[in-house]
C-alpha cells in the first residue's frame, strides 16, 4: 500500500507471539466477536481514513474472490463437518452485519473465514491462539519474493514446513502450538485467515 494509504494499528504488537518491532504489529480485518456478544468489524476494518478504507477492501477484495472460494470448496469436500459449522455461523453472522457487508461486500468472506491478519515478517514465539474457534481451520497465506526463514514450525507433530509464495496452509491453531521461524532476509507477508470462537459458539 502506499503510504497515504497506509491503515493505523488500533492493536498493540502481541509479545506471546513476536518479539519483533511494534511497528511489524498485525493488523486485523474483517469480522469478529472479540468481547462481543454479537459480531461485528473490527476497529482496524472501520477506524480509517477514507483512502484506507479503500485500500483496505480492495485487499481484502482479491482474498474474498480468489482465496476464500477456494477454501469453502475444500472444507465441504474435504471437512465437512467444519464446513457446515462455518456456514451456521455465516448464517447468523450475515444476517446481523447485512448493512455493513451491503456496504462494504469485500469483508464478506462466504463463511469460509471471517477475520484476516496482515503482518510482515514472523510470529516466532511459540503460541496457541486461543481466539480462534477449536474446530476451526485458520488458513495461512504468505506472499512476498526472496525471504529466507519463515518456516512453519508445529513441534507437537514435529514438523517445520518451509513456506513459499502461493501455497496455503490449513492449521488448527487453537490445538497445535505454532511459530514461525525469523525471516532473515527478503520480505515476506501473511494474510492469516480465521474464525474467532465467539462467532462460532454464538452461533450454536
Amino acid at each position: 500500500m502506499q503510504e497515504a494509504n497506509k491503515p493505523k494499528h488500533h492493536l498493540k504488537l502481541d509479545k506471546k507471539r513476536s518479539n519483533a518491532d511494534p511497528n511489524s504489529a498485525a493488523f486485523h480485518f474483517g469480522t469478529w466477536e472479540v468481547t462481543s456478544a454479537e459480531p461485528h468489524l473490527t476497529n482496524e476494518t472501520k477506524n480509517q481514513s477514507p483512502n484506507s478504507i479503500s485500500a483496505i477492501d480492495e485487499l481484502l477484495g482479491v482474498i474474498g474472490d480468489h482465496i476464500a472460494p477456494k477454501v469453502s470448496a475444500h472444507l465441504k469436500r474435504l471437512a465437512p463437518v467444519q464446513y457446515g459449522m462455518q456456514q451456521t455461523a455465516y448464517s447468523r453472522v450475515r444476517r446481523l452485519l447485512e448493512k455493513e457487508y451491503k456496504a462494504r461486500p469485500s469483508l464478506d468472506f462466504g463463511g469460509s473465514f471471517f477475520t484476516v491478519a496482515v503482518k510482515e515478517g514472523s510470529s516466532e514465539v511459540f503460541h496457541i491462539d486461543w481466539n480462534d474457534a477449536p474446530q476451526s481451520i485458520t488458513w495461512l497465506l504468505p506472499v512476498g519474493e526472496g525471504w529466507v526463514g519463515g518456516e512453519l514450525c508445529l513441534p507437537q507433530l514435529g514438523y517445520k514446513i518451509p513456506t513459499y509464495p502461493g501455497q496455503i496452509l490449513g492449521v488448527l491453531t487453537r490445538h497445535l502450538v505454532h511459530a514461525t521461524t525469523p525471516v532473515t532476509s527478503g520480505r515476506r507477508i501473511i494474510f492469516t485467515c480465521f474464525t474467532d470462537s465467539l462467532v462460532i459458539k454464538h452461533s450454536q
